[in-house]
């Protein structure tokens, strides 16, 4: 893992791509304060990190960025350890940071980029981008989705949900799709 430090591949927002944009996975309960920042994963959070990796691994995942909470990252490690790369950390991606400093960095990721970052994060998300109305509706928030952006320019559209569902072989939590 690495902090920002400019070192992140980078593309030009006038290249096409498909971002993956995970909410952390379940960490049980929010606590207050600083301390916050280094909540680990449940068991059943856990358990859905390496259901997003066996999933994301698919992508081809060209580059994996995450907000620096214990969280995040925990969310995304089992796909960085099949992938066997790094996992970039951003401060552009963790609670509270600016909407603008986030899209500034999905706009550069490259084609197949995975991004973890939290639940605010995302609302906030949903008031600059675009919906592909009739392929995702309606907007999921749950922990361990996935939001899929097409971005084009400096336009990103949601174009696909996946979505955690309850219940699968030895009781693993799978991935639902929620396009159309």
């Amino acid at each position: 893992m690495s902090p920002d430090n400019g070192a992140m591949v980078s593309t030009s927002p006038d290249t096409p791509a498909r971002i993956h944009v995970v909410r952390h996975a379940d960490a049980g309960v929010r606590g207050h304060g600083p301390n916050d920042r280094l909540r680990r994963l449940s068991p059943g959070g856990h358990a859905r990190a390496e259901v997003l990796a066996d999933l994301l691994d698919l992508t081809a995942a060209s580059q994996i960025v995450s907000s620096p909470y214990v969280r995040c990252v925990q969310t995304v490690e089992p796909l960085a350890a099949r992938r066997r790369c790094s996992i970039e950390l951003s401060d552009s991606l963790a609670e509270g940071a600016s909407v603008e400093a986030m899209l500034h960095l999905l706009r550069h990721l490259p084609d197949g980029s995975v991004a973890c970052t939290h639940g605010d994060m995302l609302g906030e998300l949903t008031r600059v981008v675009d919906a592909v109305d009739d392929l995702v509706d309606p907007i999921s928030f749950d922990k361990g989705g996935v939001w899929v952006l097409r971005r084009n320019g400096d336009a990103l559209t949601l174009v696909e949900q996946l979505r955690a569902a309850a219940g699968s072989v030895e009781d693993r939590p799978v991935m639902m799709s929620s396009t159309g």
